[in-house]
């Protein structure tokens, strides 16, 4: 069954990579050899990302380390990842507060970052949904949580009922009921993606070939 992954970069980091010590994933290898049904033949792996700035960092070095990452992707292995960049658009709005600050007790606004991911969801939905109309794949498989891509799901399940969808939802625990409804209700099958399967798909600490290694600080 010809397969294509979708993965929603930022939900998946959030949602569970992110308090782990697994950020070395190697995406193919996690889908490939741990997720995925043995008649599912994955022909591609699809990687929706923006660049971490900067200022949005508690880490100065997170920039860095994920530019990096998608190096190191882009080899492992080669033409079966492909990565595709949307942007994080920044704001300083000021915003009114729940409750008062013991300190400052006059205060009721601040100013703050606001960080905003851009064109990701709508990459990754468009691409799920023209994929479907050409025949690119047999199986699309959805790793997300983000109940914002209903949209695309729906769509390809109301048009394309032969396809088969699935969904891998990054999210701690085992508890199913915590897969978001919105998403599940339109895919034939639905996984939790645990540390586990992470830590048995990381990529070598230094990629075949090449200068790229796996940073320190991981």
């Amino acid at each position: 069954m010809r397969t294509i992954v979708y993965v929603d970069g930022y939900n998946l980091y959030y949602g569970l990579l992110r308090k782990t010590k697994h950020k070395w994933l190697n995406l193919f290898s996690l889908f490939k050899d741990h997720v995925l049904d043995g008649d599912a033949d994955l022909v591609e792996v699809r990687y929706y990302t923006a660049p971490v700035l900067g200022r949005m960092s508690d880490d100065p070095e997170s920039p860095q380390r994920q530019r990096i990452y998608l190096q190191a992707l882009r080899k492992m292995p080669p033409g079966r990842i492909s990565i595709i960049e949307g942007r994080i658009l920044a704001s300083t709005p000021h915003q009114r507060l729940v409750k008062s600050i013991q300190e400052a007790p006059h205060l009721q606004m601040v100013q703050v970052y606001d960080f905003n991911e851009k064109k990701t969801d709508v990459n990754l939905a468009s691409d799920m949904i023209s994929g479907a109309w050409t025949g690119t794949y047999e199986q699309a498989v959805l790793c997300s949580n983000d109940s914002d891509l209903e949209g695309a799901l729906a769509t390809v399940r109301r048009h394309h009922p032969h396809l088969r969808i699935g969904l891998v939802a990054p999210i701690p625990g085992d508890d199913h009921r915590r897969i978001s409804r919105d998403l599940v209700q339109f895919a034939d099958w639905a996984k939790i993606l645990s540390p586990d399967h992470l830590a048995k798909a990381q990529l070598p600490e230094q990629i075949p070939h090449t200068a790229i290694r796996k940073p320190s600080s991981w």
